[in-house]
């Protein structure tokens, strides 16, 4: 059975295989027991963000950001997960910290919440080509 996961990552399911997974696959970050410093690599890796500008928009140093990643820091403070959340665009906090008991929304989409209000506005009038 092969799932497809989002950014076109695709994995095939080890327990159905019986097989352990290779040590160069991503693991799926939806999946149990996944750390949360692996969980932030994967999903900041997936959004297309180095260590350095990961960082930077979080206003802490590269070798911060591996330090969670690898673990050698504790979870950080929920204020700062839900930054690190909001930088990393995560749709629900259980996306990022694993734990699949609270379900907590947290990016609704692209744009301001009053975009689609702005763009009705902007359709009304037609726009003349010159002539």
């Amino acid at each position: 059975m092969r799932m497809a996961l989002p950014h076109t990552l695709s994995v095939t399911s080890c327990k159905e295989r019986g097989k352990a997974v290779p040590a160069k696959s991503t693991p799926d970050p939806y999946a149990d027991p996944v750390a949360f410093g692996q969980r932030v690599k994967i999903l900041r890796t997936r959004r297309g963000m180095t260590r350095d500008q990961f960082g930077g928009l979080m206003g802490k140093s590269a070798s911060w950001v591996r330090a969670i990643e690898e673990g050698r820091l504790k979870v950080p403070r929920l204020e700062v997960v839900l930054r690190m959340a909001e930088t990393l665009r995560v749709r629900d906090l259980s996306d990022l910290t694993g734990d699949q008991s609270v379900h907590i929304d947290l990016f609704t989409g692209p744009g301001h919440p009053r975009l689609a209000a702005v763009e009705a506005a902007v359709s009304v009038f037609s726009v003349a080509s010159p002539g």
